[in-house]
């Protein structure tokens, strides 16, 4: 693989890729109320024995977020394929094209994901998941506007 022939917006789709998968584990939301009341009452229940983490939910629970997950990983192939010799890869569409493309698709996504709670409900707060995996397809968007937007 030639990595020379990657751009540094290349680069940012690869580590946003890869954010956006640490990000399917981190917590997207929890329920808040519950918190509460197991830490009021966690002195008693760890001495029972009971697990008092709380509840919470990752990306993978979510179809949306584990789809968004899949565009960035077909967008890091699309800037990747470039630079492995002797493989012959043409797109319909430019490259920067397609990922941004593919990119504002992923961010919608996740963007639902943040305006749509799982239930409409002040019991429940959002992790910092969703925010990582929004920021990680909101620059994979943005490394293929910039890479379009540069003179060839």
């Amino acid at each position: 693989m030639d990595t020379s022939k990657l751009s540094r917006y290349d680069w940012v789709v690869v580590v946003s890729m890869v954010f956006m998968f640490i990000a399917l584990f981190l917590t997207w939301y929890s329920v808040e109320i519950l918190q509460q009341l197991l830490r009021e009452l966690s002195a008693e229940l760890k001495g029972a024995g009971v697990d008092t983490s709380g509840y919470s939910v990752n990306g993978w629970h979510y179809v949306s977020a584990v789809l968004a997950w899949l565009l960035t990983v077909v967008a890091t192939a699309v800037v990747i394929l470039k630079a492995i010799p002797g493989i012959p890869f043409r797109l319909p569409l430019p490259e920067a094209l397609t990922v941004m493309a593919l990119g504002a698709i992923a961010f919608v996504l996740v963007l639902y994901r943040l305006i749509a709670m799982p239930a409409p409900s002040e019991a429940f707060g959002r992790g910092s998941g969703i925010f990582v995996a929004l920021l990680a397809t909101f620059l994979v968007a943005a490394a293929g506007f910039l890479k379009n937007a540069e003179p060839h």
